[in-house]
C-alpha cells in the first residue's frame, strides 16, 4: 500500500511553498514573516544594486572625459614640443651659417 504524503500549503495565498503535515502553525506563521523580511531584503538590495550601477556608469562617464582631456593635453604638449624643437633647429641652423659665414669671410 503506497502511503501518501500530506502537504498543507502555507497561510499566504501568494506563496508557492509547501509545508508538510505536523508542522505546527506558529513554525508556518515564522516561516512566513521569514519570507516576507527576505524578500523586502532582496527588494532593497536589488534598489542598491541600481543604484551603484548608475554610480558606476556615471564613474565610467567621467573617466572617459579625463581620458580625453589627457589625451588632448598630450596632443598638445606634443605638438608643442614639437614646436620648440623646429624652433630651436632653425636658431641652430641660423647659428651655423653664421659661423660659416663669418668663417667664410676670414
Amino acid at each position: 500500500m503506497l502511503e501518501t504524503q500530506n502537504i498543507f500549503k502555507i497561510h499566504n495565498p501568494e506563496s508557492y511553498l509547501q509545508i508538510e503535515a505536523g508542522v505546527n502553525a506558529d513554525k508556518i506563521q515564522q516561516l512566513e514573516e521569514t519570507v516576507e523580511i527576505l524578500k523586502e531584503q532582496v527588494e532593497s538590495l536589488k534598489l542598491e544594486l541600481c543604484y551603484r550601477n548608475y554610480e558606476l556608469k556615471e564613474i565610467k562617464q567621467e573617466l572617459n572625459y579625463a581620458n580625453q582631456e589627457l589625451c588632448a593635453v598630450n596632443e598638445f604638449y606634443a605638438t608643442s614640443s614639437k614646436l620648440v624643437s623646429s624652433n630651436e633647429v632653425k636658431e641652430l641652423a641660423k647659428n651655423l651659417l653664421v659661423e660659416k659665414s663669418n668663417k667664410a669671410v676670414l
